[in-house]
């Protein structure tokens, strides 16, 4: 299976371990993301109904290949 169609496969939003396994941050890294403000909550990461933290692959895809700008103009 391709990477274009792994991609289409996945939902916009994933937890944690799904996260760590197809984008090789750690938990960690995650955390560290989210908690200094790096990422925004709503955009690239958000708490669940069931209490659980999911990742908006897509938007953080968006934000490595723009960077810091892309966060600073909130999307």
């Amino acid at each position: 299976m391709t990477a274009n169609a792994i991609a289409t496969l996945l939902p916009k939003w994933v937890k944690t371990s799904k996260y760590v396994e197809i984008s090789g941050f750690s938990s960690e890294a995650l955390k560290k993301k989210r908690l200094s403000g790096i990422w925004i909550e709503g955009v690239h990461w958000k708490t669940g109904p069931d209490k659980n933290v999911y990742y908006n692959w897509r938007e953080i895809d968006g934000w490595v290949e723009n960077g810091y700008k892309q966060a600073a103009n909130g999307h």
